[in-house]
């Protein structure tokens, strides 16, 4: 079967940000505790982080990574997590059912995530506090000094301001889930009041309102209509939040009472991303012509995954128990590459996305307490998009065989991505087909094209894995000879169900 793509260089979607790839970091289950921190690990440093999850961390290339939460943060006291870590309070936990012994706070986030090389985005809590809180953490952690909350930071040992550009107003307060679940209105005019608040702090920081938690709640996306109503001029960006299992269940976190979806209809479920950032955006336009506005919102893609069945039991009420702990499959590699697809190819509004969570939480990465990490799969597909999905993404004409499933028709055997920059034309590609497929594009590039690497991640059953005892069982490989390059013409053979990365040189 043959895909054929048409793509014009002055024929662009938008500019992708140096923010879309970035990841998540939760009080949750053992993300932080025996996950990024652990002291007395073999490995950690003199702060307790442990540099081998740091080493795979780092050649992610994050452009941000969100903290603390979450759900967590509907409950979260940030005046816990600051001063010396003994004096600090163990406190329950109840969004997840732990013990909080705030040994990892403001201070140790910002010099963990300095050495990761991403730019932080940090949630408040406006489940259980409000806006003297939301305006007290801004002070403490971006002014220069000379106030109670700014000299305290200075005597806890921060002398300069952390400067946190992007704050996270709440999270998911329409799901009955989320401690001081809220009403719309009742939401978008406290978010709007602490967006002020803050800002009237520090004019430099941009704020990101919560929308709809997921596409299944009935009140999607009447949610998201409200809440921008009520703080559209004092926010810059709404947020997404989806995650896409093997079975259709409301709750993610229960065992499943649905069959299994096979394979064609569960890689078919990436298109339900593409429909809820364009209905977002709908939303989002709606609301700008109802206020006359000039602003545009754009939007931010802070929790998104593939999500699996835990792997390890959690303990209630334990430091750092595992929740969610799982290792994802060759087939949920496939979906997580086109759900990265869907948020690359809408890159003009999607300007922030957090994949979600960075570590033994759904996790990129997967650790032991103690012991060794190693990696999903979906890290290597993470690794490429946030290296090397960057420049301007291009309209592409796209002609090719599609299949349809129950409630998801014209699915394309093959989810593409064109990405153009100075240097280089990167062509991503996901064939959701048993065959392999032949992959065509018709650019007007006038130089030269040369192959500098054509890496796919395929090859194995779809229900293979990485495990502890077979850590690089999946991994990419760099192929050969099976990319022709012709004046205004790149032709692909991409093997059955793989990922593949085309790099061209101009």
């Amino acid at each position: 079967m043959k895909t054929t793509l048409t793509a014009r260089k002055k024929f662009t979607i938008g500019e992708i940000s140096s923010r879309l790839f970035g990841s998540f970091v939760e009080h949750m289950g053992s993300v932080v505790y025996t996950g990024i921190y652990e002291p007395g690990h073999a490995t950690a440093d003199e702060n307790g982080f442990r540099q081998d999850v740091m080493k795979l961390i780092k050649e992610l290339d994050l452009g941000v990574i969100r903290y603390p939460g979450g759900n967590f943060t509907s409950g979260y006291d940030w005046k816990d997590t600051i001063g010396p870590i003994e004096q600090r309070t163990r406190k329950i936990d109840i969004a997840w059912r732990a013990i909080e012994p705030n040994t990892f706070g403001i201070h140790e986030f910002m010099k963990w995530v300095e050495q990761t090389g991403a730019e932080p985005i940090f949630t408040i809590n406006l489940g259980t506090k409000g806006i003297d809180d939301a305006r007290d953490i801004v002070e403490y952690c971006n002014f220069s000094g000379g106030t109670y909350w700014s000299d305290l930071r200075q005597q806890n040992g921060a002398v300069d301001p952390f400067g946190i550009k992007l704050w996270c107003l709440g999270n998911e307060l329409d799901g009955p889930w989320q401690i001081g679940t809220k009403q719309p209105e009742e939401y978008g005019r406290i978010a709007n009041e602490a967006a002020k608040a803050m800002k009237w702090v520090d004019d430099t920081i941009e704020t990101v309102l919560v929308g709809s938690s997921t596409p299944r709640l009935a009140s999607y996306p009447e949610w998201d209509r409200l809440v921008l109503e009520a703080a559209y001029e004092n926010v810059d960006y709404l947020a997404l939040h989806n995650y896409i299992d093997k079975y259709d269940e409301d709750d993610l976190t229960r065992p499943p009472k649905t069959e299994r979806d096979d394979t064609p209809t569960y890689l078919a479920k990436s298109k339900r991303f593409d429909r809820q950032i364009e209905e977002i955006i709908a939303t989002c336009d709606y609301v700008k012509a109802l206020k006359r506005s000039d602003k545009t919102m754009y939007l931010a893609f802070d929790e998104w995954n593939v999500h699996a069945q835990p792997e390890k039991e959690n303990q209630p009420f334990e430091v750092g128990s595992p929740i969610d702990w799982c290792q994802f499959t060759m087939e949920d590699t496939l979906l997580f590459g086109s759900l990265g697809l869907a948020i690359l190819r809408h890159a003009d509004r999607v300007k922030i996305g957090c994949q979600s969570l960075l570590v033994n939480t759904i996790p990129l990465i997967l650790t032991d307490a103690g012991g060794d990490c190693w990696v999903n799969p979906t890290y290597y597909v993470m690794e490429q998009l946030s290296n090397y999905a960057k420049g301007e993404v291009l309209q592409t004409q796209f002609s090719g065989p599609t299949y349809d499933v129950n409630k998801i028709k014209q699915v394309e055997y093959v989810d593409t991505c064109l990405v153009n920059n100075e240097e280089e034309l990167v062509l991503f590609l996901v064939n959701r087909s048993e065959e392999e497929q032949l992959v065509e594009v018709d650019h007007d590039f006038d130089q030269k094209l040369s192959l500098i690497e054509h890496r796919y991640i395929g090859g194995y059953e779809l229900q293979d894995k990485n495990s502890r005892d077979n850590q690089k069982h999946i991994q990419p490989q760099t192929v050969a000879n099976r990319v022709t390059l012709n004046d205004g013409k790149v032709e692909a053979r991409i093997p059955s169900y793989s990922w593949n990365m085309l790099r061209m040189k101009k």
